[in-house]
């Protein structure tokens, strides 16, 4: 057939590799016009080149595979655009973000010997409550993006049963290693009877016990200072931990609460050592 092309001769055309190419056509993103059914050998067509060349400039942009596959499948310009719109979001988020680092990171080069100051601690005791609880799977980096859809399964799982929270919001860190490729996290709601188990939803306990604590003020990148204070306080007071690492979201964010005003209760359980061991008392002799 004429007007096509070995893929080697197409890929250097194209910019694109034979690896590359290959990938392509695994995903139908760039189908061989020609496939020899004796060697496998792939051929191309000149039709093809506008086709390689929208695919390339649009990995150069950072688009993903898959959306690349919407692109290319829209049928429309305006669906097409959707598309590109939804990434461009994407970006200027990632740039907000790449901002608010650097500033950081100013902040960080200025002074870098500077420690945060230690925040206050205080002991207090918890009764036994009842709470409806979910969890979530989710490594510890991925953490702020899976609390929202997590408390939003959550708090409509009530709603279905009428049930109406008694107390603020938290999360409970069940799993011990945080840096694990995935960490089981307990998100709760306190609630004044027990739900009904169900896809989203499950009845809990918070048990009574004893909390050393802090409260955060503001956003969250700085959060490890509360953590700081809390693991200070305890080796200075000799106490033990007894279980898992509390969240309680006094003021969380909302639409219009601006991060400032955010509130935020660190507790870990903890209790008092062990007495040590008295001394056998000795026989007269």
């Amino acid at each position: 057939m004429t007007g096509l092309m070995p893929i080697g001769v197409f890929a250097r055309a194209t910019r694109l590799s034979v690896r590359v190419l290959r990938n392509y056509d695994r995903l139908g993103l760039l189908v061989p016009a020609l496939v020899d059914p004796d060697t496998g050998y792939r051929r191309y067509g000149v039709d093809q080149f506008s086709r390689a060349g929208l695919i390339r400039r649009l990995r150069e942009l950072e688009v993903p595979l898959p959306e690349i596959a919407e692109i290319l499948a829209a049928g429309t310009p305006e669906r097409a655009r959707a598309v590109v719109a939804r990434h461009r979001e994407r970006v200027a988020a990632r740039a907000a973000r790449l901002d608010e680092i650097a500033g950081r990171l100013a902040v960080v080069l200025a002074d870098p010997g500077r420690v945060p100051g230690w925040l206050q601690v205080y002991e207090r005791w918890r009764d036994a409550q009842p709470v409806a609880r979910t969890l979530v799977r989710t490594p510890l980096s991925g953490l702020a993006e899976a609390l929202a859809p997590g408390f939003a399964r959550l708090f409509a799982g009530l709603a279905e049963q009428g049930i109406v929270p008694t107390g603020p919001a938290g999360t409970r860190y069940l799993s011990d290693d945080l840096d694990a490729a995935e960490s089981e996290v307990e998100l709760y709601v306190p609630v004044a009877r027990p739900p009904r188990p169900t896809a989203t939803v499950a009845a809990g306990e918070l048990a009574g016990t004893l909390l050393v604590a802090t409260v955060h003020e503001g956003g969250y990148d700085e959060i490890e200072t509360a953590y700081g204070s809390l693991g200070r306080w305890i080796a200075e007071q000799d106490r033990v931990l007894a279980g898992p690492a509390e969240e309680c979201y006094l003021v969380p964010p909302a639409p219009g609460v601006p991060t400032t005003a955010l509130r935020t209760e660190i507790a870990w359980p903890v209790r008092l050592p062990p007495a040590p061991p008295r001394p056998a008392e000795q026989e007269p002799t």
